[in-house]
């Protein structure tokens, strides 16, 4: 349990660094008016904004999937997984209907 309560923290400290490190860098911007992709100051924070928020998610994403093999695998495998609860569904509404069929005769 502790682990996961350390990754967590890590989660938590990345997001709020890589957020401060955002923030300064749009005050930058702000301040000296500066232009990115030829684009006003207003629409270059903007872009900062939402490309610091990306990081953040991106690298809260990768150190979960870092950190816990078996999430990622089941990530990843999402789909193989949806099949089979399907295909084990369809089998027990098939022993249902036997079980239903025993117990009227």
């Amino acid at each position: 349990m502790n682990s996961v309560y350390i990754l967590i923290a890590v989660v938590l400290a990345t997001g709020g660094i890589i957020g401060s490190v955002g923030d300064k860098f749009e005050k930058r911007v702000r301040k000296h008016r500066l232009s990115l992709f030829f684009l006003r100051p207003k629409h270059t924070i903007l872009l900062i904004a939402f490309f610091t928020g990306v990081l953040i998610s991106a690298s809260a994403l990768f150190i979960v999937f870092a950190a816990d093999a078996g999430l990622r695998n089941t990530v990843f495998q999402i789909d193989a997984l949806q099949q089979d609860i399907s295909t084990k569904k369809k089998e027990l509404d098939v022993l249902i209907r036997q079980i239903q069929i025993i117990e009227k005769s």
